[in-house]
């Protein structure tokens, strides 16, 4: 018995969107989330708010996949189409939806903002279409149905705001019985170019296995596509023995929520001391929500002065071995894990650029401290490509050095259970 196949195609709409006004991270979430959820996407396509260009886009996805997911066009003004071009292409009436409009009239006097008689385009749908709740937003989306050459095919209409479509579209893939689920692999690294990466790779690729790349700065991300169990563990291995230098997880976590993990599993707090940074680790770190639970705080000593009368650094170890040094790095980790009584502290100190470097110190240029209760360590570093490079890596770099041998365990347990 075959596998029946779930094939989708994405389609974005807006203006904003097609100028480029508007970044389309819509289409990015829905196609991870469709991937991870069985689907095989085809097209992702995008039109303004024209209902000649929107039909066209969605005729051409219809044509290529049994599901359309879109974003956009719901709201309650004239250019707000999908609905409409969604029901011609069902032939079928648009219908008022009660319940829906009940739900607008509440938003709308939580918001305590005047409802005006457009809004009800808000609560119109191809009829017989399925009303998906919007609990987030004014705007419900839907599912209709439509027949094309005999075959039945779906349009998943969802609001454009990405807090509003996010949830909704959770919700919706959750209800689904899966057909087929993929198996796919990721995995993470951390100071390793997609080029040296991909010609590592080259064995798998050649053997018909589908790998695909993902710059996620200042990450990289590989995904094994529809592999077998076998095929997953023997990339693990490999990458496990060719480049744990880089590695950061076979998942698709990256540095902030493994070292969110990681103090939450070991039941560490911490704090850090930044100078090169600015604070970049402080905010990586509450970033994501709970970090309350080990995060204690941070400072931020860009001057000497401050690295000295904050941090307890000894003036005479400035003076002597400048503010980027091992010394100064191992003070000012130990100054901040004491002043906020941290089970860790962590400090970066560098030369960010694109001045200020010198022939023994040039630009790139970092030095990390590491003060626990085992005592201090400094990790020298040498970063290029420039300033924001320099300092985005310092931070993701310093936070996977200091949960290290956390991650190696994690590795071996990964391929030892495979």
């Amino acid at each position: 018995m075959s596998i029946p196949r779930l094939t989708a195609c994405i389609v974005s709409t807006g203006e904003e969107v097609l100028r480029g006004e508007l970044i389309d991270s819509n289409s990015a979430e829905l196609a991870r989330q469709l991937g991870e959820a069985g689907f095989e996407i085809q097209l992702m396509l995008t039109a303004g708010d024209r209902r000649m260009d929107l039909d066209f886009v969605l005729r051409t996805a219809l044509d290529r996949a049994g599901w359309v997911f879109m974003t956009g066009g719901l709201g309650p003004t004239e250019d707000d189409l999908t609905a409409e071009v969604v029901a011609q292409l069902a032939q079928v009436p648009l219908q008022f939806d009660l319940p829906s409009w009940q739900h607008v009239e509440r938003r709308f006097a939580e918001f305590g903002i005047p409802l005006t008689e457009n809004n009800r385009k808000q609560a119109m749908f191809p009829a017989g279409a399925q009303i998906l709740a919007n609990p987030n937003g004014t705007a419900p989306g839907f599912v209709a149905s439509l027949s094309l050459a005999g075959d039945e095919r779906r349009v998943v209409a969802l609001p454009g705001p990405p807090r509003e479509m996010q949830p909704m579209l959770r919700t919706f893939l959750a209800s689904l019985p899966q057909a087929r689920k993929a198996t796919h692999s990721f995995m993470r690294f951390l100071g390793i170019g997609e080029s040296s990466l991909a010609e590592a790779m080259r064995p798998w690729a050649d053997q018909n296995i589908e790998l695909g790349y993902r710059a996620i700065f200042p990450e990289l991300e590989l995904k094994l596509y529809d592999a077998s169990e076998a095929q997953i563990h023997s990339l693990r291995a490999f990458a496990l023995e060719n480049f744990a230098d880089y590695l950061l997880d076979f998942s698709s976590l990256g540095t902030p929520e493994l070292f969110a993990r990681y103090l939450t599993e070991t039941g560490q707090t911490f704090a850090v001391a930044e100078s090169c940074t600015g604070g970049l680790v402080g905010k990586i770190i509450t970033d994501l929500p709970g970090a309350s639970a080990y995060f204690l705080g941070g400072v931020v000593s860009y001057a000497n002065s401050a690295k000295h009368d904050l941090l307890g650094v000894d003036a005479a170890t400035l003076a002597e071995h400048g503010a980027v040094s091992e010394p100064v790095a191992q003070q000012m980790a130990r100054g901040v894990r004491e002043r906020f009584g941290a089970d860790i502290g962590l400090s970066i100190t560098g030369i960010a650029g694109p001045d200020g470097g010198t022939d023994q110190k040039p630009v790139g240029t970092v030095w990390l401290g590491r003060a626990d209760a085992h005592g201090t360590a400094a990790r020298h570093r040498q970063f290029v490509r420039g300033r924001e490079w320099v300092r985005t890596f310092a931070a993701h770099d310093g936070l996977r050095w200091l949960m290290r041998d956390w991650l190696q365990a994690r590795w071996r347990a990964t391929v030892g259970g495979g």
